[in-house]
């Protein structure tokens, strides 16, 4: 896996450490060190202040970010302070293949069907507006009983040509403004 081009374009505008995959070494309250003003979360950031290891790639970790983030920049507003992050990890859930997977709750271990059932229904648990739920529970219903296999492939124009195009073309990209 390899961090978004993102992560260049931060380390050449603040001198921030990358990790060998291209994120961004963060502070524990996930900000660049000397810019408090740049909060990193998710896939980019690489958090070490609380394990021996970067915290993982996946979702439940970007979402607590995320609500992070977002607590930190309205403390921010009103002038308070806010402890450094600390990630929960509430399980694992993973599918390994047809009606199977595994399932790691605390110390509670199940796999098979049950754990299976678990995935489906905290990913649901997990979309936003009740349409959504209910429209992605009957979309992979259908799936699963007419054994249709979706596309599950990322595809697309690069999200962030700028960055591409002033770090190959132009040997001296122009500070970004988040003014302009």
């Amino acid at each position: 896996m390899q961090a978004s081009s993102l992560g260049d374009l931060l380390a050449r505008e603040t001198g921030v450490e990358l990790s060998p995959r291209g994120q961004v070494t963060v502070d524990p309250n996930q900000t660049v060190q000397d810019h408090p003003e740049v909060i990193v979360i998710g896939d980019l950031a690489c958090f070490t202040h609380q394990v021996e290891r970067p915290l993982p790639c996946v979702a439940p970790v970007a979402m607590q970010m995320g609500r992070y983030a977002a607590k930190l920049i309205l403390s921010r507003q009103k002038g308070t302070g806010l402890p450094p992050f600390k990630y929960v990890n509430k399980g694992n859930l993973a599918v390994i293949g047809r009606n199977a997977a595994v399932a790691g709750l605390g110390r509670l271990r199940f796999s098979g069907f049950a754990a299976w059932l678990a995935w489906v229904f905290v990913h649901i648990a997990y979309l936003i507006e009740f349409d959504n739920k209910l429209r992605v529970l009957f979309r992979w219903g259908w799936n699963h009983l007419t054994r249709k296999r979706g596309a599950r492939l990322i595809t697309g124009p690069d999200p962030f040509p700028i960055i591409h195009s002033s770090s190959q073309d132009d040997p001296k990209p122009q500070k970004w403004n988040p003014t302009t």
